[in-house]
């Protein structure tokens, strides 16, 4: 004969909780670039508090989900600007009167950022093709991949 355990009392262990939306506001604001301190304010949580939120399991997620969002708008935008940067480098260079080097590293920034950021895309796709390939290979799923 087996006892069924009786439920623990009392609040449950943070690592056994979903993140509360005020820790979700403040894991985003660091994401964003404010200070762990900064962030905390924005959660309205103490310092303390809010150190102990990001051990949470699923913060660390979290967070790079949000870079990784902002960095996808962020690459939106300058993606639908290339073709007006393209042109304003073409009048740039063709005008005569305009002296060409105040505005090209401008767009040049820009351009090698966009190039970066489909280099990106394009590296993470094969990384994933490769994390399937071992995965059939193996017969488990993997999270690591040995490069």
């Amino acid at each position: 004969m087996t006892l069924a355990m009786p439920k623990k009392r009392g609040k449950k262990k943070r690592e056994e909780m979903e993140l509360p939306a005020n820790v979700r506001r403040g894991l985003i604001a660091h994401s964003e670039g404010l200070s762990w301190i900064e962030a905390s304010k924005v959660a309205n949580l103490t310092p303390h508090a809010m150190r102990q939120w990001r051990k949470h399991p699923d913060a660390e997620n979290f967070i790079n989900h949000a870079i990784n969002s902002s960095l996808e708008e962020s690459l939106g935008s300058l993606a639908q600007a290339t073709p007006a940067l393209a042109n304003r480098l073409i009048k740039i260079a063709l005008d005569e009167k305009t002296r060409g080097y105040t505005c090209v590293s401008a767009i040049q920034t820009a351009f090698s950022i966009l190039q970066s950021g489909v280099i990106d895309r394009e590296n993470k796709s094969e990384l994933k093709k490769l994390r399937e390939a071992m995965e059939r290979l193996e017969g488990e799923p993997t999270g690591v991949i040995d490069i």
